[in-house]
C-alpha cells in the first residue's frame, strides 16, 4: 500500500484516480470481468504495482507461469495490454514477472526490490531510478495523450446459439432493457462480416456463448476479444465438463473465474442479470487528496474491528469516540447496538459480523459478564482461536480481567476523559492492525 501511495503522489497533480468503490464499506465489488473491461474503456492511463505474494493454492497447483504475485492484479495487467492502454507497471523482483522484450514509448515496466521487513523501495533507488522513470512516462503521457470523454454505448450485442436465444432470449432482452441497454441480435448466419463488425464497434456490452456447433460464433468472439469489449461469457454444461477455448486460457486469475455455466436456458437469466446490473454502478474519478484518502482506506480494508461493551447513556461517549476515531483512520468498526436500534434482525447481523471479525475490542466494565450478549460475543470469538486478535480494556473502575482473558494483557483505562481513553484504545488497535499487516507481508 505504501508503494501505491508513493506512485499516486507522483501522478496526482495531473491525473484523477478511477475507482470501483463497493456499495457497502468493507465489501468487495463482485468479480465480474465485464465490469473491469468497462472501467478500462474509460481509462486514459493504466497503472499497476505488482508486489511479491504467494499465489492461492488453487492457482499454484495449476500455474503455468510460476509467478509469485496476485493473479487478479496480473490478469488486470493482461487486460490493459490487450486493449493497449498506455501503462505504467512497477513489479517487484521476487514476482518473476517479465516485461515484453520490446517496449514502446507509452509502456513503462519498472522493476524494483523491497526488503523483507520494510516493504518499501530503498530511498536512493526510488529517487535516482524509479521516480525518474515514472516522470519520463508521465511526460510522454502529457505530450501525447489528452483526457478523452467517454460515453458508454447503450447497444448490447447478443451473440449466442439459437438454442440459448430461443430459450432465454426474451428474458435476457428484458434485463438489458431494464438496465438501459438496447438489445441487438448478432447472427453471423444472416449478417455479413461488415455488418457484424459495425455492430461490435457500436456495442457497449456483449453477451456471448462458447461451446456451440456454430464455429462462426467463436470467430466473431475473437474480434470482440481483440477490441476489449465488455463481455459476459457463457458456456453450456448440459453435456458435462467442457474445455474453455484457447483464447480464454493462460491467464491465472482470469476468464475461468467468471464464466456463466448453465445446464438449461432457464438458468441463464439469474446468472447474467447481476452482471448486466453491475455495468450501471457508478465509478468515481478522484483527484489529488481524495485519491490519496481512498488509497489510505485500502490499507485496512480487509480488517473488521468488533467493539464489545455494555455502555449506555452518557457512558456511550467512550464508544462513540472510538468509533469516530477508527472511521477517520479508514478502519471499519462494528457494535451491535447501532444495528439493534436500526430495527433489523440484529442477531443475524451480529453473527455475520462475528464471523468476519479480525480484531475484537472488549470494553470490560464491572457488569460485562452480566450481559448475555457480551458473553455470547466473547464465546464466539474465543472459538475462532488465533484467527482473531483480542484487545481487552478494563474500564469504569474495574481492576480484574475477565477469567477467559486473564492470560493476555488487559489495559486499564482510568482517565476520566472519554476522549483520552478512546485515543489509547485506538492507538492499540492500530498497532495491532499494523502488526497483522506486517506478518501478512512476510508470508
Amino acid at each position: 500500500m505504501e508503494l501505491n501511495l508513493q506512485v499516486w503522489k507522483e501522478l496526482a497533480t495531473d491525473c484523477a484516480l478511477l475507482v470501483d468503490r463497493p456499495d457497502e464499506p468493507g465489501a468487495d465489488p463482485p468479480y465480474y470481468i465485464n465490469r473491469i473491461e468497462e472501467l478500462l474503456r474509460r481509462t486514459d492511463l493504466f497503472v499497476s504495482i505488482l508486489t511479491h505474494r504467494r499465489p492461492p493454492e488453487s492457482v499454484s497447483a495449476n500455474s503455468a507461469t510460476g509467478l509469485r504475485c496476485s493473479p487478479y492484479s496480473l490478469f488486470e495487467i493482461r487486460l490493459a495490454e490487450r486493449a493497449d492502454i498506455p501503462r505504467l507497471i512497477l513489479y517487484e523482483q521476487g514476482t518473476r514477472f517479465r516485461p515484453p522484450e520490446t517496449t514502446r514509448p507509452w509502456e513503462a515496466y519498472i522493476e524494483f526490490f523491497c526488503g523483507t521487513k520494510e516493504r518499501r523501495i530503498e530511498a536512493q533507488r526510488w529517487t535516482t531510478f524509479v521516480q525518474a522513470k515514472i516522470q519520463d512516462w508521465k511526460a510522454w503521457a502529457s505530450n501525447h495523450r489528452r483526457p478523452v470523454s467517454y460515453e458508454r454505448s447503450r447497444n448490447a450485442v447478443i451473440l449466442v446459439s439459437a438454442t440459448l436465444y430461443d430459450g432465454a432470449g426474451t428474458g435476457i432482452q428484458q434485463s438489458l432493457w431494464d438496465s438501459g441497454y438496447k438489445p441487438v441480435r448478432c447472427n453471423p448466419s444472416e449478417q455479413s462480416s461488415g455488418e457484424v463488425f459495425r455492430l461490435l464497434h457500436e456495442a457497449g456490452l456483449v453477451l456471448t456463448e462458447f461451446g456451440t456447433p456454430d464455429s462462426r460464433l467463436e470467430q466473431v468472439y475473437a474480434a470482440v476479444h481483440g477490441l476489449g469489449l465488455p463481455t459476459i461469457r457463457m458456456l453450456s454444461a448440459a453435456s458435462g465438463p467442457t474445455d474453455l477455448p484457447w483464447i480464454l486460457k493462460g491467464d491465472p486469475g482470469g476468464f475461468e473465474n467468471d464464466i456463466v455455466m448453465w445446464n438449461k436456458p432457464g438458468d441463464v437469466l439469474a446468472l447474467v442479470d447481476p452482471r448486466i446490473a453491475a455495468m450501471g454502478r457508478i465509478s468515481e474519478a478522484l483527484s489529488d487528496g481524495d485519491g490519496l484518502d481512498y488509497l489510505q482506506s485500502k490499507r485496512y480494508a480487509k480488517f473488521f474491528v468488533f467493539i464489545s461493551h455494555t455502555l449506555k447513556g452518557p457512558d456511550r461517549a467512550l464508544v462513540e469516540q472510538i468509533y469516530t476515531l477508527l472511521r477517520a483512520k479508514h478502519v471499519i468498526p462494528f457494535e451491535y447496538h447501532k444495528v439493534n436500534t436500526a430495527g433489523i434482525d440484529w442477531r443475524a447481523a451480529l453473527d455475520e459480523s462475528l464471523k468476519k471479525t479480525t480484531h475484537f475490542v472488549a470494553m470490560l466494565d464491572p457488569t460485562y459478564e452480566q450481559s448475555e450478549t457480551c458473553e455470547y460475543e466473547l464465546r464466539e470469538i474465543l472459538k475462532r482461536g488465533n484467527d482473531v486478535a483480542i484487545l481487552p480494556f478494563m474500564i469504569a473502575g474495574r481492576d480484574r480481567p475477565n477469567p477467559d482473558l486473564k492470560n493476555m494483557h488487559n489495559e486499564l483505562l482510568s482517565n476520566q476523559n472519554p476522549a483520552a481513553n478512546a485515543e489509547i484504545v485506538v492507538q492499540q488497535v492500530m498497532q495491532a492492525l499494523d502488526t497483522t499487516l506486517g506478518k501478512s507481508r512476510q508470508m
